[in-house]
């Protein structure tokens, strides 16, 4: 078999490793290697001068290269490296040139080694027999007091596993980074005896390191800089000695020595000690300087060498803060030599599927905070305090805080600080876009510094970028989220002379800060590289971590900092369990994990929202030392049982045998099936770690959708039974193309509890992936089934040329023919739908399959129900047209509703706008778009896909249009003073409904006065997701709508040319007259910036693009799609971490462009990388609809609440349709996406029920579906949220939950407004900027149909009242959902209506569990009884607001 496994998964040619310099090896027993390699290249003296001239002058076609060769067969390293020598020297030939070529030879923990080589050399090398494999080096990035006791190892006193474990003693934690400071504090030998016997390493000399600098705590250190260009020498320590900082941290929070008295600037004061303070330390430098961005890099062939030689020294564990190929074998082989290996997973959260290092033996780690907070106190100068978090000190000599100029930079972008003074004054900036977060405040931080600033406020989506603050030149910068910020956008307004004053900030630790958390930095499963594998394995702290650099102590945050944790608290494991595999020692801390904070609440994790933490946020949870020393159960792995997998992937492109075990079958403490099609038997094994006669229960928590079994459900463990298999039976609930969901399986009795994760996706992948002839196949069946038993469907022959003129003959002749079939006339005249008389003759029946067989006919075809994606909408939200549903009957359709269109105008041609039919115009009409109140209008599509009929949720309402939105030339514009004469225009004309798609002030009095006129006006909220506190139009008296997903899929099917096929997203077509789709070449572009296009040819080829950032989508979309047609490419296939942009897909200049997840983008380039030539087919697009796609869902670009301007207030009210939705533009019709479309669906509902119930106002008619919302999908699941990572939904995502139109029109209760009870709140707001009484009542105490507390510190109690408006007499009964620690009362809790009593009240009381800067949490209020459920949702954020300003 070809070995060749050159890496084409890196993308263009400009990305391969360049050549690396020679540098001297400290090892010089890889002569053998030397005499190998001279037998590749050639004649010993012409070669040697061409090679180290070629070398010295960087000559481009030598590459460093990594020859794995498996398992060593000689335990001598000098007979490892001869067989080396024999196998090259069959191939190459000069001695001299491999000596001069080789840079490091592995021989201790395995067989192989790096050279310089160039590309045919190495593709022969690889064809022999006895290499496994030959990759290029890659170059990797580094990931970059509290944290222990938070995680309950206190120092003084001291806890009981740091006394039992004798605090790590003499375990060898071996880090793999960026060196190490000796000198530091942190690394004193005081106390420490002789250094383990066992130690087989070396204290290698160099540059700034001499023989003192390793001692009985550093007791080994080497550095790798072969292949490190000379220009970067001088940036570099030529030694382990750390010039970067990274490892001396990572070192220092694994295995630091006590140090008392650190601090940096007072904050953080406290002792600085590692995880295990006695443990030794073993330093493996690989990381260096180079290039001019101070980055730090560092190569694979070096981190091998370093695991080679970790291997023979014996160390204990390796920790590796770095991002490294996770397919190592030299990892592997360190775990299968007893090391366990600790990787740090990646700072490329909150986006899922960019998790790495996720190799099934070594343990992943994600990032988490701890229970410590840096408020800072902002005054304002109306004496106003807020609070944010940052860094900000000042020196003992500095002056006091002062007041300073105060000055509203916008974004702070160059365009928004062009004209505006900020020198020597204070700066607000307002960040409304997402994206990798370090990158964003650079940018700000840069503008505002060269500005002159003394200061900077800057509203962000997160604080966990807070140690950036640190830096800031000597000025304040202080992180606020939105809703602060927009206090001081208001106050600012509000003043001639606007000034601020800042306060360096304080330290707070404990429960008053809820922790822990994962950082919205961490990144996320799924592992893309091994799917079957659950990770991450576990969470630690990451989070501002203070430990050593150099002399001194510095904060710093990533995954790389979580790492060094988890090594620290494995030395513990390890001295008190010092048999325990590294299997065992995985198992103890995955199983003991934390997935409640110390208020017993879910964890949570910063995501984009905020989200319940799930196994691919965590793993197991976040770390427990004191659990994992004693977790009762293990589950444990025979090191050599990798290899039953790994065999598939040591071979990173090649196609494996598909009779190796998935990895769900390892002995894993956690288990991930990514594709559940049919039920699973998965076995596992626990052994017995605790009390000698021990029985556990079984505890199951399946994941939704899935049901699970487990056999035996209880195990008895005794002195002779200490193993245990049992089995797991996974089945699916339901067929449906899926996401993940997650559960659990406890092993428990009364002193222990073992828990696994557990990840399931349940997948219908041979439906979606057998393109559409499956599809067609599919119903065939269905068909066929249904023929078996008799059930009936109309049927459509057609008999061509119809033979009389007279149509009622045309139609007897029809009659004849179905009663020779049916048996009698009567049958055949029941039976018969539409007689075709005229143009043609045939007819349609109600027919069996087998009676339709025995017509003797043309052709006999069973009738197609065809839907367009907006009739799909209302189909989606039970108004079905044919039949009509009861509701559209009840309600006429909206008979003469005006909906008023406040939006673009209209195209009065289209067909939509049809009136035949219509009456004359309504007499209250006073007047001088088409979603909302489209007519029906058949066979409407776009290129063949969403065929069907098109129709207006109302389809008989009336239009009224106002146009206020005007093509410029670049963009679309409006004006305020535009919209509110259009509101004007619209309460004298007479409208009923308004529906603004707009952008427009919320605070917009007009629309005040039209709701007090008795319009109902409904408002987008926004396309700024899934960014929390961005939704916009979120007056209490408006209805806001967010955009949500509905049942319809556009699969595109994507065949390479190994036959493989993977299935996309597109709305791609080919006309009829166009030739069938056909293999083209295929390549893989990286990210296909111009960068990483460049030099590479991809004209008239398929362009394979993975983007792996993440930030406003339509930018990398609208980039990606600039660059790759301009290059001349044939097609696209762009991974990407959401579809919800699929309609942008629909106008890709003629070729396919596929959107796909980035697992699936991985594969494609894993088949590129194995293929010399690879080719790919994309066929065009169908349409799915129905239970098979997962709906609703809330759209990833939907805006998110809470509003910034009205936190009072629960914003979004209900969610909508708005995905591509298909409707009228101009003569025909098209896609768009945006909560845009979703707005018109809520006002056709709204113009249904107005018809149905005149007399209902405007809150009677919000309150109706908002109460009557659904939570849940057609299969009882949570509504989920595309997010980042995807989440359930709740009500800042989509309000009371996705609008149910026959549910509204019968809720039951209502919660009722007068429109002037507005005036009490508007009070406040009418002036934008006005600081109002503060005597105003809070918006929550109006009868709105949810609740929103932003800052409960003390018990309050909030009224409601309900009106009955169905039956007359009737009893309801409450049902409460508190929000997470807060403790809700409802009194009375049974309301009981009659003729008489028609309204009742009640009181909610709500009080805070706990003393705590919270969160929001959610809960919900509902009134029911035997025909009606009404649910109003509640949002909640506990404070202690006071607390954080005072102690500043």
């Amino acid at each position: 078999m070809n070995n060749w496994t050159l890496s084409r998964l890196t993308g263009p040619s400009d990305e391969r490793p360049e050549p690396f310099s020679q540098h001297s090896h400290p090892d010089d027993v890889s002569a053998s290697h030397h005499d190998m390699l001279t037998t590749v290249i050639g004649s010993k003296e012409d070669s040697l001068a061409s090679i180290i001239h070629n070398y010295k002058h960087g000559f481009s076609c030598f590459a460093l290269y990594i020859a794995y060769l498996g398992e060593k067969k000689h335990d001598d390293p000098t007979l490892v490296t001869g067989s080396h020598h024999d196998m090259l020297s069959s191939i190459i030939g000069s001695k001299e040139e491999a000596k001069a070529s080789i840079t490091y030879s592995y021989k201790h923990g395995f067989s192989g080694f790096a050279a310089m080589l160039t590309e045919d050399q190495a593709e022969d090398l690889a064809e022999l027999p006895e290499v496994i494999s030959i990759t290029p080096n890659q170059k990797h990035e580094l990931m970059t007091t509290r944290s222990w006791d938070f995680l309950g190892l206190k120092n003084e006193p001291p806890s009981e596993l740091l006394q039992r474990s004798n605090y790590g003693e003499d375990i060898i934690i071996g880090i793999i980074d960026t060196g190490i400071w000796p000198e530091s504090k942190s690394f004193h030998d005081h106390g420490y005896d002789a250094i383990p016997s066992r130690w087989k390493g070396v204290c290698q000399l160099g540059e700034a390191w001499g023989p003192s600098n390793c001692s009985r705590k550093i007791i080994g250190a080497r550095y790798y800089a072969a292949g490190l260009d000379k220009a970067n020498f001088k940036k570099n320590y030529m030694s382990a000695r750390d010039n970067n900082g990274h490892g001396t941290h990572t070192a220092s929070t694994a295995a630091g020595v006590v140090v008392e008295g650190v601090n940096l600037h007072g904050l953080g004061a406290g002792v600085a000690r590692g995880g295990a303070p006695r443990a030794r330390l073993a330093v493996y430098k690989v990381g260096w300087e180079e290039g001019g961005a101070g980055g730090s890099y560092l190569a694979t062939a070096a981190v091998l060498a370093a695991l080679d030689d970790a291997i023979h020294d014996g160390v204990d564990i390796l920790s590796l803060s770095l991002g490294v190929d996770e397919n190592s074998f030299g990892a592997l082989h360190a775990v299968q030599n007893g090391i366990t290996v600790i990787y740090a997973g990646g700072n490329r959260g909150p986006r899922p599927q960019v998790l790495y290092n996720t190799a099934p033996w070594v343990i992943t780690v994600a990032a988490s905070k701890i229970d410590r907070s840096f408020p800072t106190a902002i005054t304002l100068g109306n004496k106003q305090t807020l609070v944010g978090q940052s860094l900000y000190y000042k020196l003992k000599n500095n002056t006091e805080s002062r007041f300073e100029s105060l000055v509203n930079g916008g974004n702070c972008s160059r365009e928004a600080l062009n004209g505006t003074s900020i020198n020597g004054k204070v700066v607000l900036c307002i960040e409304l876009t997402f994206g990798p977060i370090g990158r964003i405040f650079e940018d700000v931080f840069a503008g505002v510094i060269q500005g002159g600033a003394s200061g900077l406020i800057f509203a962000f989506y997160t604080t966990d970028v807070l140690l950036s603050t640190e830096d800031c030149k000597g000025i304040a910068c202080v992180f606020v989220d939105n809703e602060i910020g927009y206090q001081v956008a208001t106050y600012i307004g509000s003043e001639r002379l606007p000034t601020v004053k800042i306060e360096p900030a304080s330290s707070i630790t404990g429960n008053q800060v809820p922790a822990p958390k994962v950082a919205i930095f961490s990144s996320r499963g799924p592992s893309i590289k091994y799917p079957t594998v659950l990770k991450p394995d576990i969470a630690a702290p990451g989070v501002n971590i203070l430990a050593a650099k150099e002399d001194a102590y510095v904060f710093n945050s990533g995954t790389s900092m979580a790492a060094p944790h988890v090594a620290g608290v494995v030395a513990l494991l390890k001295a008190l369990h010092p048999h325990w595999s590294h299997a065992a020692l995985k198992s103890a801390i995955v199983t003991t994990a934390s997935t409640k904070d110390e208020y017993d609440t879910p964890i949570l994790a910063e995501a984009l929202p905020r989200k319940v933490a799930d196994p691919f946020d965590y793993g197991g949870g976040n770390i427990n030392p004191i659990g994992a020393a004693d977790p009762g159960l293990i589950y444990d792995i025979d090191p050599k049982d990798y290899n039953k997998f790994f065999a598939c992937q040591i071979k990173k492109y090649e196609i494996c045998n598909i009779t190796t075990l998935p990895a769900y079958h390892l002995n894993l403490p956690s288990i991930s099936i990514p594709d559940l099609r049919h039920p699973i038997n998965v076995r596992r094994a626990v052994t017995n770690v605790g009390e000698v006669d021990a029985v556990y229960q079984s505890s199951i928590e399946s994941p939704l959708g899935v049901k699970m079994t487990i056999e035996p459900p209880v195990l008895v463990f005794n002195a002779s039974k200490k193993v245990h298999a049992f089995k797991i039976c996974i089945t699916p609930l339901w067929k449906v193309q899926g996401g993940y969901t997650f559960g659990s399986l406890t092993w428990y009795n009364e002193h222990h509890t073992a828990r696994i994760p557990i990840a399931v996706r349940i997948t219908i992948q041979d439906f979606y992936a057998d393109r559409f002839p499956a599809f067609l196949l599919f119903c065939v069946w269905l068909l066929m089934i249904r023929g078996i038993y008799g059930s009936r469907k109309l049927y459509i022959a057609y008999l061509g040329e119809k033979k009389y003129d007279d149509p009622t003959l045309v139609t007897a002749s029809h009659h004849d023919m179905l009663t020779s079939v049916l048996g009698s006339k009567e049958e055949a005249l029941a039976s018969i739908a539409y007689s075709y008389k005229h143009g043609f003759s045939g007819f349609a029946a109600m027919l069996t399959e087998e009676q339709a067989d025995n017509l003797a006919v043309i052709s006999v075809t069973p009738n197609k129900q065809h839907e367009l994606l907006t009739t799909r909408s209302w189909d989606f939200l039970g108004l079905n047209y044919q039949p009509p549903n009861k509701l559209l009957q009840r309600s006429k359709y909206g008979e003469d509703v005006i909906i008023g269109m406040i939006d673009t105008g209209i195209w009065p041609e289209s067909r939509s706008f049809s009136d035949h039919g219509y009456g004359p115009i309504p007499s209250r009409w006073k007047g001088v778009s088409s979603i909302a109140a489209g007519a029906v209008v058949d066979g409407v599509s776009v290129h063949g896909l969403a065929t069907g009929v098109a129709r207006g949720g109302a389809p008989r309402a009336r239009l009224a249009v106002y146009k206020v939105i005007w093509n410029t030339g670049n963009s679309l514009q409006l004006a305020s003073a535009g919209v509110l004469a259009a509101l004007d225009d619209a309460i004298h004309d007479g409208v009923d409904i308004l529906s603004l798609s707009i952008h427009a002030d919320e605070d917009s009095f007009g629309a005040l006065h039209a709701v007090q006129k008795g319009i109902t006006i409904v408002y987008a909220g926004g396309n700024d997701g899934p960014r929390p506190q961005v939704i916009f139009n979120t007056a209490p008296w408006v209805i806001t709508a967010a955009a949500s997903k509905i049942d319809r899929s556009f699969p595109t099917t994507i065949t390479l040319g190994n036959k493989q096929t993977l299935v996309g997203q597109s709305l791609y077509y080919k006309l009829n007259n166009e030739s069938k789709s056909g293999f083209q070449p295929l390549v893989n572009g990286g990210d296909c910036s111009k960068g990483a296009l460049n030099g590479t040819t991809i004209n008239g080829s398929i362009v394979l693009c993975i983007e792996i950032t993440y930030g406003p989508i339509l930018n990398f979309v609208n980039t990606v799609f600039e660059n790759v047609f301009s290059g001349g490419a044939s097609g696209l296939i762009f991974g990407l971490y959401t579809t919800d942009m699929l309609l942008r897909t629909e106008d890709c200049q003629g070729i396919p462009c596929v959107l796909v997840d980035i697992d699936i983008g991985s594969q494609v380039a894993t088949y590129i990388g194995s293929q010399s030539m690879p080719v790919a087919k994309i066929e065009p697009a169908h349409s799915i609809t129905g239970k098979e796609v997962l709906a609703p869902k809330v759209a990833i670009f939907s805006s998110r609440g809470p509003s910034t301007r009205y936190p009072t207030v629960l914003k979004p009210d209900i969610a909508a349709p708005g995905v591509n939705i298909l409707a009228a533009k101009e003569d025909g019709y098209a896609f768009n996406s945006g909560t845009s479309m979703a707005a018109p669906h809520v006002a056709g509902v709204i113009a249904l029920l107005k018809a149905l119930h005149p007399d209902w106002s405007h809150a009677a008619l919000k309150s109706a579906i908002v109460t009557s919302a659904s939570t849940k999908d057609e299969y009882g699941m949570p509504i989920l949220a595309e997010a980042l990572p995807r989440k359930v939904a709740d009500p800042f995502d989509y309000g009371g939950g996705n609008i149910n139109p026959n549910g509204a029109a019968d809720p039951g209760l209502i919660y009722n407004i007068d429109p002037m009870d507005y005036n009490k709140f508007f009070a406040c707001k009418i002036k934008k900027h006005e600081i109002c009484n503060i005597t105003t009542l809070p918006a929550y105490h109006l009868n709105l149909p949810s609740i929103s507390i932003p800052e409960l510190r003390h018990p309050i109690k909030v009224r409601r009242a309900v009106t009955n408006v169905g039956e007359v007499d009737a009893v309801y009964q409450s049902a409460i959902q508190s929000p997470l620690g807060v403790k809700i009362d409802v009194e009375p809790p049974t309301l009981v209506f009659n003729a008489a009593k028609k309204v009742n009240t009640f009181k909610v009381s709500m009080r805070p569990l706990w003393k705590v800067q919270g969160e929001y949490t959610f809960g919900s209020l509902t009134w029911y009884n035997e025909h009606h459920t009404v649910r109003i949702p509640i949002a909640v954020r506990i404070t202690i607001r006071d607390f954080y300003a005072d102690v500043a």
